[in-house]
């Protein structure tokens, strides 16, 4: 079998799919799905008094039990540019003649395929929620164990002042909390059923089609909905949902691996890859694909915007670019939250090397923590000159800030009691607090 993407690929199934999320992605995923949905339609049809009842059960029990293979749908799927024709076809031949002329009555092949989507999808976000709820509890617990570890806090890539590393945790925690709001705003918009006829009238069910949208979506356990063929809001909110979320989960790991760089050595994962040609390497493959993953669905988003260009009542160009691009969207999300939580699980601080860092070039990082302990003595315009002529001194010769600034003042300022105070002061631990609470109680 031909592979073109290394999402369903056997070579990369380890490192770029994901099992589980599979089983709701691809052509039996869709299949299946479909059938369902073409069952569920003569059932509510038959509620509704527009068909035979005798009709609906044999149209369930044959969607139940036939069984179709994607390749016996290609051909005429190549032809029609969907494949619910060569799905109503095979349904039909699976049934008597006085049966097989109430399959797919009334409806059309959008119907049928969009509403497929949105049951797969309601099992994706179930997965979606177990992981991220997984993510969640391990930041919370990683958070509360570094909540008074000191670390160098960096802006734009360098050392700024130094700061809790479990703040640094809860702020990779905190919009993931509200991804977890956005998910459950976003469900009632996208689960819902499509069902609408040709050109969204519903008219070949006549006075029956309200009762029969009601009884359907009721089937499915999906909202009502009104014909939203040409009306992707929904699709392409999920679509900014997934990109979102692997956007936060790609700014922690691109964190990750600046933390663990060989020359910075403040975390380390005991999962990591090993090199072909060095064995000393451990490379933290998990935060590298965070990041891949989040690139990868930050260009895809904006395909998925693309595909909101409908013509008129019905698009095939722009519905056919939809199943580009949203299916590896969905699968790229799936693989982010296993890999963050893999990653989480062999995550390892390493206080002492952050305590040594805090060290690196003769304490100059607690020039702010010092201006302010100063001004308990001084003028704080006086403080901050004293300190900014000490860092000079510090950075360019061998003693430490505090000697110098005891130096210049007689004021001598106590390494650990400066520490306690950035760890106390401030709103830190009033932040981290409502961070962790907010994880706690969501």
């Amino acid at each position: 079998m031909l592979t073109i993407s290394p999402f369903d690929s056997a070579l990369y199934s380890t490192l770029l799919s994901d099992k589980e999320a599979g089983l709701y992605l691809g052509d039996d995923a869709q299949i299946r799905a479909m059938l369902q949905v073409e069952a569920q339609l003569a059932l509510a049809q038959a509620e509704c008094g527009l068909i035979p009842a005798d009709a609906a059960q044999a149209i369930a029990q044959a969607a139940a039990t036939v069984q179709i293979t994607a390749t016996s749908l290609a051909v005429d799927t190549g032809t029609a540019g969907v494949p619910v024709p060569a799905l109503v076809q095979a349904l039909k031949h699976a049934l008597p003649k006085e049966y097989a002329r109430w399959v797919h009555f009334g409806a059309t092949s959008q119907d049928i395929v969009d509403t497929a989507l949105v049951l797969n999808c309601r099992e994706l976000l179930t997965l979606y929620t177990t992981r991220l709820n997984q993510v969640i509890g391990q930041l919370v617990e990683l958070a509360s164990a570094h909540r008074n570890t000191l670390t160098a806090g960096r802006t734009r890539t360098q050392q700024a002042v130094p700061m809790c590393f479990g703040l640094k945790v809860a702020n990779w925690l905190a919009p993931l909390l509200r991804q977890q709001q956005r998910l459950t705003e976003l469900k009632p918009r996208l689960l819902k059923l499509q069902l609408a006829g040709a050109v969204g009238t519903l008219s070949a069910m006549q006075d029956h089609a309200v009762a029969i949208t009601a009884a359907l979506a009721q089937r499915l356990d999906l909202a009502v909905g009104q014909n939203w063929h040409t009306q992707r809001d929904s699709i392409v909110e999920l679509a900014n949902w997934l990109a979102m979320t692997t956007g936060l989960l790609g700014k922690m790991g691109q964190d990750w691996l600046l933390l663990g760089q060989t020359e910075v050595g403040e975390v380390t994962f005991t999962n990591g890859g090993g090199s072909s040609t060095m064995p000393q390497k451990c490379n933290p493959v998990s935060a590298e694909l965070l990041v891949t993953l989040a690139r990868h669905n930050a260009g895809q988003v904006g395909q998925m915007h693309q595909a909101m260009l409908h013509e008129h009542e019905r698009s095939g160009s722009a519905w056919t670019l939809e199943w580009l691009v949203l299916p590896s969207m969905l699968m790229a999300t799936a693989v982010a939250l296993h890999h963050s939580s893999d990653a989480l699980a062999h995550f390892q601080v390493n206080t002492e090397k952050m305590q040594a860092n805090l060290g690196l070039y003769n304490g100059v990082i607690y020039a702010e923590a010092a201006t302010f302990a100063l001004t308990d003595s001084m003028p704080r315009d006086k403080a901050s000159a004293l300190v900014k002529d000490a860092c000079l001194q510090a950075l360019s010769g061998e003693r430490h800030l505090l000697e110098l600034i005891h130096e210049h003042s007689g004021i001598e300022l106590n390494l650990a009691q400066l520490q306690q105070r950035l760890l106390a002061g401030g709103a830190t631990q009033n932040w981290l607090n409502g961070i962790l609470l907010a994880a706690r109680t969501a």
